[in-house]
C-alpha cells in the first residue's frame, strides 16, 4: 500500500507544479462560471426581464394606474424616459420597446368609460428585427386587457344602477362602481391549482445555479489532463516497465494513478462548491450528505474515464485530444453549458444516457429542490454503472509497457 501512495503523492506533487494543470482546474473554471452566470442571469433579479421605456406625458392618476399595471409584470422592467429620447433608445436597441401615454390619456379614458364605443390608443415603439418586442407588446396588452375589463365592468355596472334608480350616470357614480368592480376582480371567481400528473414539476435552473454547477461537471475531467499525459509519456519513455521490474505491479500503478485522480478532481470540485456558495450563493449545503456522494461518484468517474483513456491511448497528444473532445461533449449534451429543460424532450432523453446528466440532475436536485440522500441515489446509480463499466475496461486494458 505504501508503493500506491508514494505514485499517488508523485503525481500529485507533479500536477502542483504544472502551471496548465492550474489553468484547467482553477482559473478557466472560474472563468467560465463568471460567463455564463452573468450570461444566465445571475446578481441581477431584473436581468430575466425585457426594458421597457415608458414616456408619461400625461401625469394624471388613470395614467399612474397603467404604469403600476406595467411595473406588476414580470417580464417587464420599466424605464422612464424623455419623449425626445424614447426613438434613439429603441433604435439603439438599448430597451426592447417603448410605450407612450399622452397628454389628455386620463381624461380620454374617463370619456370612454361613460360610453361604449370609444377608444383609446397608446403609441407603442419598436423594431421589427426585435426579437424582444413582440413578448413586450403581449405583456402590454395583458396589462391593457385588465384595464379595459374593469372599465366595461364599472361602465356596465354603473348604467344598471343609473337605469334602476333613474339617477344619472356621471363621475361619481363610475368612480364608486370602479373601486367595486376592481375589488372584484382581486379576488376572481374562477382560479387554477397546480395538480399533479405523476411526474415532478419542473425547475429550471438558471444564474449562478447553472453556471456553477455546470463549471463542477465541465471542468472536472480536465484536471485530469496532468496524470493522464503523464502516464502515457512514463510508458513510452520505459518508466512504467521499470517500475514492474522493482517489484511494482501493475495494479499498484493503476491504484497510485487513480488515487491521484480522485484527489484532484474531489479537491477542485470542493473548490468551485465553496466559490460557488460563498461567492455566488449556490445554495449547495441543503444536504451536505447528498452532496457528498454526488462529489465522490463525479470523482470516481472522472478518475475511470480518465484512467481508460491513458490506458487506450499510447502519445500524449492522443491522451489530451481525446480528453478534451470527450470532456466537452459530456458536458455540453448534458446540460452543463445550458438547461435541458430548455431543450426538446428527445434531446433530453438522448443526453440522460449520459452519467453526466444524472450528475447534473442531482446538484440541480440538490440546490434547487431539497433533494436528500434518498434522492440522488436513483441518478448517481445509473453513474455508478458507467463508473464500474469504464473502470473495469481500464484495467483489462492497462499495460505498462
Amino acid at each position: 500500500m505504501n508503493k500506491v501512495w508514494h505514485i499517488a503523492g508523485k503525481e500529485l506533487l507533479q500536477t502542483r507544479r504544472d502551471k496548465l494543470a492550474a489553468l484547467f482546474t482553477i482559473v478557466l473554471p472560474v472563468v467560465f462560471t463568471l460567463f455564463l452566470g452573468l450570461l444566465f442571469g445571475g446578481g441581477d433579479e431584473s436581468a430575466a426581464r425585457l426594458p421597457l421605456a415608458v414616456v408619461d406625458e400625461d401625469g394624471t392618476p388613470v395614467a399612474q394606474k397603467l404604469i403600476d399595471g406595467l411595473e406588476s409584470s414580470p417580464l417587464l422592467e420599466l424605464e422612464p424616459m424623455a419623449a425626445d429620447e424614447i426613438d434613439a433608445a429603441v433604435q439603439e436597441e438599448r430597451v426592447a420597446a417603448g410605450i407612450i401615454i399622452p397628454e389628455g390619456y386620463g381624461a380620454e379614458v374617463e370619456q370612454a368609460a361613460r360610453s361604449a364605443g370609444e377608444v383609446v390608443t397608446l403609441p407603442f415603439i419598436r423594431l421589427e428585427t426585435s426579437s424582444g418586442a413582440q413578448s413586450v407588446y403581449q405583456a402590454i396588452q395583458a396589462v391593457v386587457g385588465q384595464t379595459n375589463v374593469r372599465l366595461l365592468v364599472a361602465r356596465t355596472a354603473a348604467t344598471k344602477v343609473a337605469t334602476v334608480s333613474g339617477a344619472a350616470v356621471d363621475d361619481a357614480l363610475l368612480a364608486s362602481a370602479d373601486s367595486l368592480a376592481a375589488t372584484a376582480l382581486a379576488s376572481p371567481v374562477v382560479g387554477l391549482t397546480t395538480g399533479g400528473s405523476g411526474a415532478a414539476v419542473a425547475v429550471t435552473a438558471g444564474g449562478f445555479d447553472q453556471a456553477s454547477t455546470g463549471a463542477l461537471v465541465n471542468w472536472v475531467l480536465f484536471s485530469l489532463l496532468t496524470v493522464a499525459t503523464g502516464l502515457a509519456w512514463e510508458r513510452r519513455q520505459g518508466l512504467l516497465r521499470r517500475l514492474t521490474t522493482t517489484g511494482v505491479r501493475g495494479s499498484q500503478i493503476v491504484g497510485g494513478k487513480v488515487l491521484a485522480m480522485l484527489a484532484i478532481t474531489f479537491l477542485q470540485q470542493l473548490f468551485l462548491v465553496l466559490l460557488g456558495r460563498f461567492a455566488f450563493g449556490v445554495d449547495y449545503f441543503q444536504s451536505p450528505l447528498a452532496l457528498l456522494m454526488v462529489m465522490v461518484t463525479l470523482s470516481l468517474f472522472a478518475a475511470s474515464a480518465g484512467l481508460l483513456i491513458s490506458s487506450v491511448f499510447r502519445s500524449e497528444q492522443a491522451v489530451i485530444a481525446t480528453t478534451v473532445i470527450s470532456a466537452q461533449l459530456l458536458a455540453a449534451l448534458a446540460g452543463a453549458w445550458f438547461p435541458l429543460e430548455i431543450t426538446s424532450a428527445t434531446f433530453s432523453r438522448v443526453a440522460h444516457f449520459l452519467p453526466t446528466a444524472w450528475v447534473m440532475d442531482s446538484l440541480h436536485g440538490i440546490i434547487l429542490k431539497d433533494w436528500g440522500v434518498v434522492d440522488v441515489l436513483g441518478p448517481l446509480g445509473f453513474v455508478w454503472i458507467w463508473i464500474v463499466v469504464l473502470f473495469g475496461v481500464a484495467v483489462w486494458r492497462f499495460r505498462p509497457e
